[in-house]
């Protein structure tokens, strides 16, 4: 949206009241009027027309939720979002029948607040231009992985490349890479591919692209029957539009079931493309204080851009065998769950240098094993219960590691 969002509280007890206006603020909002329940809250709605209107549903329920009703009936096009100290999941199934579009625990986190506004404003923003006939329903989207790192050297390509060929081993559909390094991209090599087209002229050309047109950028790794997108030159990089590039990817998300996005280790530009347009983004780090430390830059940076943090997972990369930091230094330090654990495997370096991910040369290390574990579980599968890898949560792994290095 063009202005800060403005929002109305409506709740009965004037502290609490006082405490979200003060939550709002940090979230980088705008607090409009307040109420208690009832006509007055109807009132003021009607003559201040807020963007979203944040309620707090104290027990009994019954009068938050009626207020609900009447401020709808007036009010039908803003949405209303419920706060609340109980977990009760009826209460949060009544609220929802009420009309609320999300409901969200106290204490309320700012960063927490400020995702729900913008993503419910979004929501409704859609619904009004499919009623109005702008748009159509949205088109079926691959499941985007984004591999970022804040730093080179930490092993992201690699896990990149070994986690499209496993993915398009497991033949749950169809797979592409796109190398998104504006410095000097790996895929290829690690591929041993040899395109006569890259993203450059995709994106040079996206005007004229259709799907029947794909074959002719991307170039097949026979092995695994994954598609490959290679990155431009250092100098056409300068040359490459990042709103082509963006459709570019929009493109191929509408064609294949999998698209894999390796980034630079740098927050550029394009790196934030490949963040936004990502299902999941795969957040590697090692445990050297300077790969951890850049890391908590960048996720900083992020945040106060807006990127939505609940599609970032952690993925910490022993690079060193005298690398034995646990996982739980890194998770302190960073604040955040470590999604998968990947230690030194020797054997990584020798599937590189004979141009194949180790998925291919050494399909039995642990390194493969790992890396085919993720790749099914990023799938929306099971790994063997004895390697006991995944959790009940959705985009969850456990704590038994897999295994990358290098680039």
């Amino acid at each position: 949206m063009a202005k800060t969002p403005e929002l109305m509280i409506v709740d009965q007890d004037v502290q609490t009241r006082f405490e979200m206006k003060q939550v709002i603020k940090a979230a980088g909002l705008t607090a409009g009027g307040e109420s208690s329940y009832g006509i007055e809250a109807v009132t003021l709605a009607r003559e201040s027309a807020p963007d979203i209107i944040l309620v707090g549903a104290n027990e009994p329920m019954e009068r938050p939720l009626q207020t609900i009703e009447s401020l709808l009936s007036v009010l039908p096009n803003t949405p209303v979002v419920i706060y609340s100290h109980s977990r009760d999941i009826e209460n949060a199934r009544k609220a929802m029948l009420a009309g609320a579009r999300d409901y969200l625990p106290r204490p309320v986190r700012p960063d927490v607040l400020r995702e729900s506004i913008f993503k419910t404003l979004e929501a409704e923003d859609n619904r009004r231009m499919r009623k109005a006939g702008e748009i159509g329903s949205a088109p079926t989207q691959a499941t985007v992985i984004t591999v970022f790192g804040a730093k080179g050297g930490i092993g992201k390509s690699t896990i990149a490349t070994n986690v499209a060929v496993a993915l398009a081993q497991q033949q749950s559909g169809s797979v592409a890479v796109v190398d998104l390094d504006n410095g000097f991209g790996d895929i290829t090599g690690m591929l041993d591919v040899k395109p006569e087209r890259t993203l450059f002229d995709m994106a040079r050309d996206i005007d004229r692209v259709n799907r029947e047109d794909l074959s002719r950028y991307l170039v097949r790794h026979e092995v695994s029957g994954l598609d490959v997108l290679s990155a431009p030159t250092v100098l056409q990089w300068r040359q490459t539009s990042p709103e082509d590039v963006r459709r570019a990817i929009e493109m191929l998300a509408r064609t294949y079931d999998k698209v894999v996005l390796d980034t630079s280790g740098t927050l550029s530009e394009f790196s934030e493309i490949a963040v936004d347009l990502a299902t999941i983004v795969l957040w590697v780090t090692t445990a050297e204080y300077a790969s951890v430390r850049d890391t908590i830059e960048a996720m900083r940076a992020l945040k106060s851009l807006s990127y939505p943090e609940d599609r970032m997972r952690v993925v910490t990369n022993a690079v060193s065998p005298d690398d034995v930091v646990r996982a739980a230094a890194v998770q302190d330090a960073l604040g955040r769950e470590v999604f998968w654990q990947i230690p030194y495997d020797r054997k990584l370096r020798q599937g590189t240098h004979l141009g194949q991910p180790i998925v291919i040369t050494s399909p039995q290390s642990i390194a493969a094993k790992g890396f085919m574990d993720l790749a099914t579980v990023i799938a929306g599968g099971k790994v063997e219960q004895g390697r006991k890898k995944t959790s009940t949560r959705r985009w969850s792994a456990g704590r038994q590691p897999a295994t990358a290095e290098g680039s």
